[in-house]
């Protein structure tokens, strides 16, 4: 009897586990995605829906409306020479006028188009709102680059009061000021509250009105958005049809080309050496503005402190420029950068070996000593831009003619030989991949720094440096714990690096892709 219960206790845990298993086991969504699905449910404002939302694609609709010779403004009232994006109706007065407008509209547009016998849209309840609609929505964000920012530009002759305007307290209007223009999310959240509209609501508002306007003007020079398609600022392969300037001019904002990253006002007190940084140089860097700045582009020590604030969401200035995980972080984006094609054979390795980068990675940013600055702020600005431009400049490149042109690895040798090594060939190709790298010519200080991914902690002073098998016990020795034996030591490095720049040959798996066998 007790046998009885305990298998029965068993195969109720199996089901258990089974069936949690099947629940927690992801959804695939099988339904077709659009760009342009919107959901109609605007009559939760008046309190919970009795039937769900309509599913409603809009550029159908648009499409449809073209061919009739008709535009927006069949389903869109304007306020103030913008669209209102709410269907026939400026406003939600109460629940039963606005219900009657969608009723009404929607189903008698539907009725006389099916009476003209032309392809049309349902008129039963249940055709529209469906509790699992065919179709949802997946909108790909436009990114407003400074391609594209800069092309905004030219086409509203300077006018940057065309899309940028700010709340004064003080008059208590919405007004543009000259070098104060600030990112839409500044005021535009992602709802509205009280009068200040969400940023969908706004942007969708400025463009599209704006598009409209210039849909039949001969001065917008390739213009690629369609006033009221959805799928031309949210579809991915129209988004891959909008023009690069190959030319981007900058931006001008009243913004610093050098200037210093401080926790507070450096000519007072500062617990590290300055940052001097190169504003002017990282603006042809990045995409846009928000790629470092939040919402509101003022400086980042205005939110981010020497030990955090509410406004900052607590995170501390030097949280805010060293967090490797952060997308805006100087930490961040240099160690994205050092994943790139280029840099990411070397950079694997020594993102492995923290003390290769402790000898300089202070000292490579934080270079300017406060007490030069405090007695003189002119010449203290003045010599750290020239101290930048000096750091910039291209360090010594190697001679790769000096370096020998094969290295026999053969420290090892039972079952396979020793590995011919083409140490010139790679030298000078990894040389070749950073000859431009900005990055490369700030953070490789010296000439050495190449060689320090593979002949970590040699002294740079000696040459030629000492063999891997100094620090490296081969495995017939006592070897530190903590430091790899010889032979994994070797592979460890060499896979390491091919893995990182994913290459193919040689075959990591097959030994006598590198070794003759004995």
């Amino acid at each position: 009897m007790k046998f009885k219960y305990i298998v029965s206790a068993l195969l109720s845990t199996v089901l258990t586990l089974i069936s949690f298993y099947v629940i927690a086991e992801p959804q695939v969504d099988s339904r077709m995605n659009r760009s342009d699905i919107i959901v109609i449910d605007s009559m939760k404002v008046f309190g919970d829906l009795e039937r769900p939302g309509v599913v409603f694609p809009h550029d159908k609709h648009t499409d449809a409306l073209e061919k009739q010779g008709k535009e927006c403004s069949t389903c869109h009232q304007k306020s103030d020479s913008q669209l209102v994006f709410k269907f026939k109706r400026l406003a939600d007065t109460d629940k039963e006028s606005t219900l009657d407008i969608y009723h009404t509209d929607c189903i008698t547009c539907h009725q006389d188009n099916a009476d003209a016998n032309l392809e049309t849209g349902p008129v039963e309840c249940g055709t529209c709102h469906q509790v699992e609609p065919a179709q949802t929505a997946h909108r790909e964000a436009i990114s407003f680059d400074a391609s594209l920012h800069a092309r905004h530009i030219k086409a509203a002759d300077d006018k940057c009061e065309s899309c940028h305007h700010g709340y004064d307290a003080i008059t208590k209007k919405i007004e543009y000021k000259k070098g104060e223009e600030e990112s839409c999310r500044t005021c535009h959240g992602n709802e509205t509250v009280g009068k200040v509209i969400s940023y969908s609501e706004a942007s969708h508002q400025q463009c599209i009105s704006c598009h409209q306007e210039a849909a039949t003007s001969d001065k917008i020079e390739n213009q690629h958005t369609a006033a009221g398609k959805c799928s031309s600022c949210h579809e991915p392969a129209q988004l891959k049809q909008i023009t690069k300037l190959d030319r981007i001019p900058r931006l001008d904002r009243n913004q610093p080309n050098t200037t210093f990253v401080k926790s507070f006002d450096i000519f007072t007190k500062q617990m590290m050496d300055a940052v001097i940084f190169n504003h002017k140089a990282h603006e042809s860097a990045i995409e846009n503005c928000s790629s470092c700045h939040h919402e509101t582009l003022k400086s980042c020590d205005s939110c981010h402190t020497l030990s955090g604030t509410e406004k900052g969401n607590g995170v501390t200035l030097a949280q805010a420029m060293h967090n490797i995980e952060s997308e805006r972080s100087c930490i961040g984006c240099h160690t994205r950068q050092s994943k790139t094609e280029d840099c990411a054979g070397c950079h694997s390795l020594v993102q492995k070996k923290s003390h290769i980068s402790d000898r300089q990675s202070c000292r490579s940013c934080h270079s300017v000593d406060i007490a030069t600055l405090k007695s003189d702020k002119a010449a203290g600005r003045k010599l750290a831009a020239g101290r930048y431009h000096l750091k910039n400049k291209v360090p010594p490149q190697i001679d790769v003619k000096e370096l020998p042109e094969e290295v026999m690895i053969n420290v090892i040798s039972d079952k396979y030989k020793g590995a011919s090594f083409p140490h010139r060939s790679i030298v000078a190709s990894m040389m070749e991949r950073i000859a431009d790298n900005k990055l490369a010519d700030a953070f490789h200080n010296d000439k050495d720094t190449v060689c320090q991914s593979c002949h970590h902690n040699s002294p740079e002073a000696l040459d030629p440096p000492p063999r891997c098998i100094s620090c490296h016990a081969s495995d017939d020795d006592k070897q530190d714990g903590r430091v790899p034996g010889i032979k994994a030591a070797y592979h460890q490095q060499c896979f390491d690096c091919h893995q990182a720049l994913e290459m193919k040959e040689p075959d990591s798996t097959n030994c006598t892709a590198c070794h003759d066998e004995m």
